[in-house]
């Protein structure tokens, strides 16, 4: 016998919580499957832990829709379940008339995506803000701000369990098939133990395997045209002896795929750079040494005071992207395929899923609640 349940969510990130937290909300049984020993282990935790303000992105894209409203729940839900965050605000700095031109156009376009009350900083008013930094012009974006990423992971855990979900671990996903009611999922377990579920509804929120998952559900390829292109970042930490900086965020213009090697401070007041991007076939979280030169070259650009010696090997991240290098810009996927009635996949969730989570969450949820 199969055990029933309202839904099955496969991963446990902060987007597969979010999709699970608000589901268990309107529905009586469900179940988070995630293969990794805990939650939030894979893109979720290997970020900056920003709150995006939704500046960057194509004005009807789900990018932008998805930040700007996740940004306002996602503040409102730390607020509520006491997770530590910080309204910092961000500065978007331009170190030439060129790259002034480039912020200007910034500037309009997140006004018109109602991306938050930013500003335009004249040299001597950014530097007033930070005496250090090389700076032509900078965009103030005030809803920009920081999160415990696993205070905030924790607490979607307990609110899905105190509505009666379940989420559990070391379990991979071994068939998805269309059955009576619903979908069977098969799943196997780090013991061997295997169970089969009846799910109404299957949300595919296995990030960096997203996929991997859709193949199993047996999408038919002409209905998943999509490609993963893991996209390496690499964090180097700021030491005691850099130069100091009062902004908790501090970002050059966007490149090369990327919001570029920016500066940030977390919770706990630790500063850092990066993220960087490099295209990868593998996945492997340690950071290459090598790339300090190019770090310290990248902050020097806007912080001039920086070193090699300023920074030590931190950490990074792998993010799922849409396009490869040299791509342009690719939306977030919320599918929802006509032959597969009661399944949502989610594909390319990265940057700003993170602020997005919520705002996904709820747009999956009506979907197919």
């Amino acid at each position: 016998m199969s055990e029933q349940v309202d839904a099955v969510v496969i991963g446990a990130g902060v987007v597969g919580l979010a999709c699970a937290h608000e589901l268990s909300r309107r529905l009586d049984s469900v179940l988070v499957i995630e293969r990794e020993v805990g939650p939030g282990r894979e893109i979720s935790s290997r970020n900056s832990g920003v709150i995006h303000a939704g500046i960057y992105y194509p004005k009807d894209s789900l990018k932008t829709r998805m930040c700007i409203e996740g940004n306002r729940l996602l503040y409102a839900w730390c607020e509520a379940h006491e997770v530590p965050h910080k309204h910092t605000g961000k500065l978007i700095v331009a170190t030439s008339a060129e790259d002034e031109r480039r912020l200007q156009t910034i500037a309009r376009h997140a006004k018109d995506v109602g991306a938050g009350e930013l500003r335009l900083l004249t040299r001597s008013e950014a530097m007033e803000q930070e005496p250090e930094l090389r700076c032509a012009v900078a965009l103030h974006s005030p809803t920009s701000g920081v999160v415990d990423v696993h205070e905030l992971i924790a607490s979607l855990v307990h609110e899905i369990k105190e509505a009666d979900g379940m989420v559990v671990y070391h379990t991979t996903v071994d068939e998805i098939r269309k059955c009576q009611n619903g979908w069977l999922v098969r799943t196997t377990d780090t013991t061997g133990s295997q169970m089969e579920l009846e799910a109404r509804r299957v949300i595919n929120a296995a990030g960096l395997s997203a996929l991997d998952v859709a193949a199993k559900s047996g999408l038919p390829e002409a209905e998943r045209p999509w490609r993963l292109y893991p996209c390496k970042g690499s964090y180097f930490a700021l030491g005691a002896g850099a130069p100091p900086t009062r902004n908790s965020l501090i970002y050059p213009l966007p490149e090369g795929g990327g919001l570029g090697v920016h500066i940030t401070a977390d919770i706990s007041g630790a500063r850092r750079a990066g993220p960087d991007a490099e295209f990868v076939d593998t996945i492997d979280y340690s950071v290459d040494e090598s790339r300090l030169e190019r770090f310290a070259d990248a902050v020097a650009r806007y912080l001039p005071a920086i070193r090699p010696e300023h920074l030590t090997p931190d950490y990074s991240g792998i993010r799922p992207k849409l396009v490869g290098p040299g791509g342009g810009f690719a939306d977030f996927v919320i599918a929802n395929p006509s032959s597969q009635p009661g399944i949502v996949h989610l594909i390319g969730i990265e940057s700003p899923g993170l602020t997005a989570a919520l705002a996904i969450g709820a747009r999956v949820s009506d979907v197919i609640a």
